[in-house]
C-alpha cells in the first residue's frame, strides 16, 4: 500500500460558506420538526441505499415513497450532546446526515468529488444561554462545485435553495 502524502491541492476560489439560523424555539422543538420533515424513522434500521435496489427504478420509487416533505431522507444521526453531558454542563448539539440520492445523483454527473460532501449535515446547536437554538451548515455549493463547471454550479445552488427553505421551516417562530 502505498502511504506518501499527496501533495496539498489549493484552489484560491474555494471558500466554505457556513449559515447559521437562530431561533427561540427549544431545541426539542427544532429536532422534533425536523424528524417530520425527512421522515426520520422511529428506530434505527437498515438504510435505504442498502436494501438492495435492482434497478434505477426501484431505487427512485423507494426514495420517493422514504423522503419527507422538504424531500430530504433521514441518513444518520450523531447526538453529542448525549454523551458530553458526562463532561460538562455543554448545550445540547445534534449533527444530522440528510439527503436524496435523486439529488445528489445530479451533482455526481459532473463531478464524483463533490461526494466528499454529500450528504449534507445540519448541525443542531442549543444555546448556551438557554434562549433557543441554532441550526448551522455550510452552504452546498461552496463545498461541492470544486472547479468552473456551470451545470454543477446550477444543481448545487438547487440544492442551497432547498436546503435554505428546510431549515426556515424547522426554526420558523
Amino acid at each position: 500500500m502505498d502511504r506518501r502524502l499527496m501533495p496539498l491541492q489549493t484552489n484560491a476560489r474555494f471558500k466554505i460558506r457556513r449559515f447559521t439560523f437562530s431561533t427561540t424555539l427549544a431545541i426539542s422543538e427544532v429536532l422534533s420538526r425536523l424528524d417530520e420533515e425527512i421522515k426520520k424513522p422511529p428506530s434505527p434500521g437498515t438504510s435505504l441505499l442498502t436494501r438492495g435496489s435492482t434497478s434505477k427504478e426501484e431505487l427512485q420509487t423507494r426514495v420517493d415513497s422514504a423522503v419527507g416533505p422538504s424531500g430530504f431522507l433521514f441518513f444518520n444521526e450523531y447526538n453529542h450532546g448525549a454523551w458530553l453531558q458526562f463532561f460538562s454542563s455543554t448545550p445540547r448539539v445534534v449533527v444530522y446526515v440528510i439527503g436524496n440520492p435523486l439529488i445528489a445523483q445530479t451533482m455526481f454527473q459532473h463531478d464524483l468529488r463533490g461526494a466528499f460532501n454529500i450528504p449534507p449535515r445540519l448541525l443542531v446547536l442549543e444555546k448556551a444561554d438557554g434562549t433557543g437554538t441554532e441550526v448551522r451548515y455550510h452552504l452546498p455549493s461552496s463545498v461541492m462545485v470544486l472547479d468552473d463547471n456551470a451545470k454543477l454550479r446550477a444543481a448545487a445552488e438547487a440544492l442551497d435553495i432547498k436546503l435554505e427553505s428546510l431549515v426556515e421551516r424547522i426554526t420558523a417562530v
